[in-house]
């Protein structure tokens, strides 16, 4: 148990520290008209997004979301800092788990950072 809080917060350390270089070219691809679903705190939605904003998003405000998350939870050691979960892949697994009305509270940057780890083993 001890082990899962502190890989949990240094997973959200390194997940803090790796928006703050973000360059020109990054923020361009930033989506401008759609916002993300979630309380926004220091920025950003990653750590308040749960299923209840997800469900009463548009597509478009989901897709931003998760947009977002990538971008704050996939590691940045590379130029590309690509995620092995496609965007699409996140989506269909954000609506099913967030489609039963229990699943409200659930944060979307736990789901998508589980779902992203186990994704290089599906391919």
């Amino acid at each position: 148990m001890a082990r899962g809080v502190a890989a949990m917060t240094a997973l959200l350390a390194v997940a803090a520290l790796a928006g703050c270089g973000a360059d020109d070219a990054q923020r361009s691809q930033a989506p401008s008209a759609v916002q993300p679903v979630g309380d926004v705190s220091g920025g950003s939605v990653t750590q308040f997004a749960d299923c209840g904003d997800w469900r009463a998003g548009t597509r478009a405000e989901r897709f931003a979301t998760i947009e977002v998350l990538r971008g704050q939870l996939t590691p940045q050691r590379s130029q590309s800092a690509a995620s092995p979960l496609a965007d699409e892949r996140a989506y269909e697994v954000f609506q099913k788990a967030c489609s039963p009305d229990y699943a409200e509270s659930l944060r979307l940057y736990k789901l998508y950072v589980r779902v992203q780890g186990f994704s290089p083993l599906s391919r």
